[in-house]
């Protein structure tokens, strides 16, 4: 029996039979690609992060520490813990969920010549699509300072809000101090230009863009502003005990203990008489 190749039953037939077999080897393609493509989404957060550090030929595995940071607390990351390394890189892979994450967050850190830098992920809302990237930063004594940063975007327009992803832009962020004399989130991209040390020129044409990146670097950062200014109030606290202390003293303590000092203070105050009613 001849089989009627116009008919729609061998039309259909035909169709889902080729369908399955095609779906069945991209299935198959996929699965078999998907190590790979890992390895290179993972390869490339890697050297973004390395970039932000300004240490492009540097060997992460060799010289960064990873870490979490919950309610202003650092936790470091095993890196023999391979389930844990995992779950920091797929946050990072997972914007949404990363823009939503309060707790856990993840931070890199870079010891050289003495200087410890942090490398934050930052993502955000550009013009047309997502806009992410990582920011590095390190405390002085009165502020945090940006080191560098690396960013990139979903759909940008190019010459205009897709700048924020090449070096020139990101260039002029260096050196800019987070935060002001009011101690208030200071950085951003200004509209007309800079005006003072802690703003960068906007890029004349993506001012929606450029606004995306304002957000996206107050955002993202201050979720971690307890643990950057950690040391600064750790000082101040310092500061005001010693404060206290040379009250009660009379003379300096700050390099006493607090204990010593405090055990001094005693000795060197007069008891006072008190008359009985």
């Amino acid at each position: 029996m001849a089989i009627n190749k116009n008919s729609n039953a061998y039309i259909i037939i035909y169709t889902v039979v080729m369908v399955v077999i095609v779906g069945s080897m991209l299935a198959f393609v996929a699965t078999w690609l998907k190590p790979t493509q890992d390895a290179n989404v993972l390869n490339e957060q890697k050297v973004s992060i390395m970039k932000a550090f300004g240490e492009a030929d540097a060997n992460f595995d060799e010289v960064v520490t990873m870490g979490r940071v919950t309610d202003g607390e650092l936790t470091v990351v095993d890196k023999a813990d391979k389930a844990a390394v995992k779950s920091v890189f797929d946050l990072l892979r997972n914007r949404k969920n990363l823009s939503e994450a309060t707790t856990d967050l993840p931070i890199f850190v870079y010891v050289k010549d003495g200087v410890t830098k942090y490398v934050l992920p930052i993502v955000g809302k550009g013009l047309w699509g997502d806009i992410w990237g990582y920011v590095s930063l390190q405390q002085t004594e009165d502020n945090v300072v940006i080191t560098g940063i690396v960013m990139d975007h979903a759909g940008e327009t190019p010459g205009l809000g897709a700048e924020i992803a090449t070096e020139p832009i990101q260039k002029l962020f260096e050196g800019k101090a987070l935060y002001n004399a009011d101690n208030e989130f200071a950085v951003r991209m200004q509209k007309g230009g800079a005006q003072n040390e802690h703003q960068v020129d906007a890029i004349t044409g993506g001012t929606k863009t450029c606004d995306g990146v304002n957000a996206m670097l107050a955002t993202s950062i201050g979720k971690y502003e307890s643990f950057l200014r950690g040391a600064e109030v750790e000082a101040e606290a310092d500061t005001e005990e010693c404060a206290c202390c040379e009250e009660c003293c009379a003379e300096e303590c700050c390099e006493a203990t607090a204990e010593e000092c405090y055990a001094e203070c005693e000795a060197n105050v007069e008891p006072v008489n008190v008359e009985e009613e």
